[in-house]
């Protein structure tokens, strides 16, 4: 495959170990939380659909404007759609009573352990500077800080999408 859609020197094995990173977090949010509660299940796929679809043209458009680094298609898909889009939407749907701090730390904490592990295995995430903050640390935290605003922002489209979607749990 081209270094577009695996990135520069990965193979299929580096995916498979990105896989099992989120595997292991997954397992940990279940600890807490083992199901997306039924009243709540129409809502967890809208915000997939909302998150997974709209992050993955998003990290497009902002490596195309130079906000972002590039993320191969690969990379792209299982970072938006696998871990944005399930396990993020898992996460929020067992935490969204909790404190807004405490669901902060939890998304801006996990999805900094997922952009160092993607880093560490694929080499991705290395963008020289976090808007005008330098160092591919400092990216890969401010965007982890970013994330922690997915509770936020989920809360804000369901309480818009439920005005115009009946049945949708609006936390």
């Amino acid at each position: 495959m081209s270094e577009t859609w695996l990135g520069s020197g990965n193979t299929i094995g580096h995916y498979a170990l990105v896989l099992l990173v989120y595997a292991a977090l997954f397992v940990v949010m279940r600890y807490a939380n083992p199901r997306v509660a039924p009243e709540f299940r129409r809502a967890f796929w809208i915000l997939y659909a909302l998150w997974s679809f709209g992050t993955f043209l998003g990290n497009f458009v902002l490596y195309r404007i130079g906000w972002m680094s590039f993320l191969p298609w690969l990379n792209n898909a299982f970072h938006t759609f696998l871990w944005i889009g399930l396990c993020l939407g898992f996460l929020y749907a067992g935490s969204r009573r909790k404190p807004w701090l405490e669901q902060f730390a939890l998304f801006a904490i996990f999805s900094f352990i997922v952009k160092e592990a993607e880093h560490g295995i694929l080499g991705t995430w290395e963008l020289d500077h976090f808007f005008v903050i330098r160092g591919q640390f400092a990216y890969r935290i401010g965007w982890s800080l970013m994330d922690g605003l997915y509770p936020f922002l989920s809360r804000a489209a369901l309480r818009g999408i439920g005005k115009v979607i009946p049945g949708v749990a609006v936390p």
